[in-house]
């Protein structure tokens, strides 16, 4: 047994030191990645799951036949238990990829090795990481150690090693990133003889942050993170600075990209320009962004000049939910408002009719109430179509003919994948997306749909490239301006023809033979996670606000119409069913609890007045006199219902215009059944029968016979009178047979026996 197995151990006593070697060569990161890459592919762009974070902010763009040197820059964070020594830094290629499946699998992180490539030593950044100590890092690449074979998109590694405290040397973290390369110096570039067209959504969207107040109060918003956000070097203030820069109007980028706008975020910019309060533990304080929103605001209406703009669904509702929700009219509202309030505060004119569903998802319930509420073309997932997304890159829904069906605009599933947000490796909890891998992934798609034969995938016009980033874009102004940069590059090395979505829209509707498309069979509703409890609260609000909006009136020139008054509360319910909300209960219930608390505070502005003392009542028909009290700066139809009470009965209440800012004195004519206090609540009422404010409670002394206490009275009298004269009746007949009888007795005869006797004695006794 020990003579037989000794070959054995042997054998793999070498394996073991070959394994080292290659490892400590750098071979083995390409093959197996590490550990936990091995079991399960890691997420695009997230962190290695090794001790040490790597994170770029800056990647190398487009190689082409002028391109120099590629650098890297980044930073690594040492999120381990132990110090880590000598660490240093490389890049390598893998082969190119040219499929759909390879250019996925190079996204998740499985990249095999190019034999080509040699692998480059490392280049030390840092002496020693202490835990929870960073350091900046730059990697200069030359071409050459890349052994780049010619034009392609290949998967490219950077990694770090390093000696996690006593250990050996290992692979420490890495980034994997996508690289495009058009041409190589000195070698003829790549030009196909039909560009693929390309087309960008560039968001300017924020999770919704306004919150409920009375009329007249200032704008309250949930936080005051907008005010750093919409600075110049905040996210949303990058984004514009970026467009203005990268984008010039004329420019290949700027004919390729259409502005996402959310008229909510618009309207919150206008609002906090105006001055505005933040929620604190100690109450509402001044915010401290009304400067910084104004010019955000500005900037962005100077941009929007010239541009193409779609307006996205108002405060990004969800428009899964509002289906699911039988709240086909928010729907069209979430569309209409969209596009109007988009239009108002931008001076342009939005792409007619197009819309953008949260994340590109839609079902048969929303498409059909989208189809109903008028769209007339949609921005949808590529990959939720049947058969993906179609030649043209637009189809139309319904059969593929007529005007009435909406168009289908199908984003790039790649582009979408580089650019969506990706999952912590370690926790599983969603995270934004690395700006500057993200929008160099979504660049490589682009320029892989130039650089793939024409005989793959379309002979003569190849699908657009709609690259549509998520709503809430986390990138910066750097990682945006690389990806314009990088649409004009493609543009002008002749691998993209810019286009943008508006143009696609007018193209495809003129157009009798746009394909026929449709929805594949995926569970998207599930996406739409809201509970069926909320749902219910907010269509309950909705009810409430229409009913509202039917009792109210304007009574003067010059006041608010009732829609300027009551419509607003459709953005705060729009506001509720953000897409923001999905997968976070906690701020799905939140949100609900806002919207419900406004429409209360609304109709608890017309109310019954709460007398301060007991009414007295001196005859039982005595009136009743209740004040109602509006407000509100629109009048409303009112009646006033009193709850039943036991002896007291209420005439029915017409109704009354209430002014605004007013009251109204109803008489309620009452019927009281009997003397005695009674306690009667009392509501103003709509004319659709709903509630208005606070119940009041009525005190009420009746000192007054009732109508019951005066029929018993009246009764027992007759009864009295038919008694008495009854008795009388009785008396009088009797007294009738008396006489009767006298009148038949003969004088002398006696009639009784004893009367007889009686007579003889008393003869005798004379």
């Amino acid at each position: 047994m020990i003579a037989g197995g000794a070959p054995r151990t042997l054998l793999s006593l070498v394996t073991a030191v070959l394994a080292l070697v290659l490892t400590t060569a750098g071979w083995a990161p390409l093959a197996a990645a590490s550990p936990a890459r091995a079991s399960a592919p890691a997420p695009a762009q997230g962190p290695s799951s090794g001790p040490v974070e790597l994170s770029l902010d800056a990647a190398p763009r487009v190689v082409g036949p002028d391109s120099g040197d590629l650098t890297v820059t980044g930073r690594l964070t040492n999120r381990g238990p132990v110090p880590v020594r000598d660490l240093g830094l490389r890049a390598q290629r893998g082969a190119a990829v040219g499929t759909d499946p390879e250019v996925g699998a190079a996204l998740d992180g499985a990249i095999s090795p190019d034999a080509a490539a040699t692998p480059p030593p490392f280049t030390p950044v840092a002496g020693q990481l202490d835990p929870g100590d960073s350091a900046p890092v730059t990697l200069r690449i030359p071409l050459a150690t890349l052994a780049l074979p010619g034009p392609g998109v290949y998967p490219l590694v950077v990694e770090a090693n390093g000696t996690p405290g006593n250990g050996t040397p290992e692979r420490v973290a890495a980034e994997n990133l996508l690289l495009p390369v058009t041409g190589l110096p000195g070698r003829p570039a790549a030009t196909p003889t039909t560009p693929a067209a390309v087309s960008l959504l560039y968001p300017l969207t924020d999770r919704p942050r306004r919150l409920p107040v009375p009329p007249g109060a200032p704008p309250l918003l949930a936080d005051d993170s907008l005010a750093t956000s919409l600075a110049p070097t905040g996210r949303l203030g990058g984004l514009v600075a970026a467009l203005t820069r990268a984008a010039p109007l004329g420019s290949p980028a700027a004919a390729a990209t259409c502005l996402a706008v959310d008229a909510d975020l618009l309207e919150t910019a206008r609002d906090m320009s105006a001055g505005y309060e933040v929620t604190s533990p100690t109450g509402p304080r001044p915010g401290a962004g009304a400067t910084v929103a104004g010019q955000w605001l500005a900037a962005v209406r100077a941009a929007a000049v010239g541009r193409c703009v779609i307006a996205l669904p108002y405060a990004d509702a969800d428009l899964l939910a509002t289906s699911r929700g039988n709240m086909s009219d928010l729907t069209t509202a979430a569309r209409t408002l969209g596009a109007e309030r988009t239009a108002e505060l931008l001076g342009v004119t939005p792409v007619p009719d197009t819309t953008v569903p949260a994340g590109g998802l839609l079902d048969e319930r929303s498409l059909a109430d989208l189809a109903g509420g008028g769209a007339r073309a949609l921005v949808v997932d590529g990959s939720t179509l049947t058969g993906g997304v179609p030649p043209g890159g637009v189809g139309r829904f319904g059969g593929g003919t007529g005007g009435s069906s909406p168009l289908a605009v199908g984003t790039d599933p790649l582009a979408d994948r580089a650019l969506a947000p990706t999952a912590d490796p370690g926790t599983g909890d969603p995270t934004p997306a690395d700006g500057a891998l993200a929008t160099q992934d979504a660049l490589a798609v682009a320029a892989l749909r130039g650089l793939t034969p024409r005989s793959v995938t379309a002979p003569t016009v190849p699908a657009p490239t709609v690259l549509a980033p998520p709503a809430v874009w986390d990138v910066d102004a750097d990682a945006a301006s690389a990806l314009l940069t990088g649409i004009t590059d493609l543009s002008r090395r002749g691998l993209a023809a810019p286009v943008d979505v508006g143009t696609l829209v007018a193209r495809a509707a003129a157009d009798p033979a746009t394909p026929a498309v449709a929805l594949g069979p995926g569970n998207r509703a599930a996406v739409s996670d809201q509970s069926g409890a909320v749902l219910d609260e907010i269509r309950g609000v909705r009810d409430d606000q229409r009913d509202l909006l039917a009792a109210s009136r304007q009574d003067r020139a010059g006041a608010p119409t009732p829609a300027e008054f009551v419509q607003p509360l459709t953005g705060a319910l729009l506001r509720s069913l953000s897409a923001a909300g999905r997968g976070n209960p906690a701020l799905q219930r939140a949100a609900a609890d806002d919207v419900v608390a406004q429409m209360r505070t609304l109709r608890g502005m017309v109310r019954v007045i709460q007398p301060a003392g007991t009414y007295s009542l001196g005859s039982s028909d005595a009136p009743l006199l209740l004040t109602v009290e509006n407000q509100l700066p629109v009048a409303v139809d009112v009646s006033v219902a009193l709850e039943p009470t036991p002896g007291v009965r209420a005439s029915p209440v017409a109704v009354h215009q209430v002014p605004a800012f007013g009251s109204y004195q109803f008489q309620v004519a009452l019927d009281v059944e009997r003397a005695g206090q009674f306690t009667i609540d009392a509501t103003a009422l709509t004319p659709g029968g709903k509630s208005l404010g606070s119940t009041a409670r009525l005190l009420l002394r009746s000192t007054a016979y009732g109508t019951i206490t005066v029929w018993l009275t009246a009764s027992a009298a007759v009864v009295l009178v038919i008694l008495a004269s009854l008795r009388v009746a009785l008396r009088v007949r009797a007294a009738r047979r008396e006489r009767k009888s006298r009148r038949r007795r003969r004088p002398g005869t006696p009639t009784d026996p004893d009367a007889a006797t009686t007579d003889d004695r008393t003869l005798q006794a004379r």
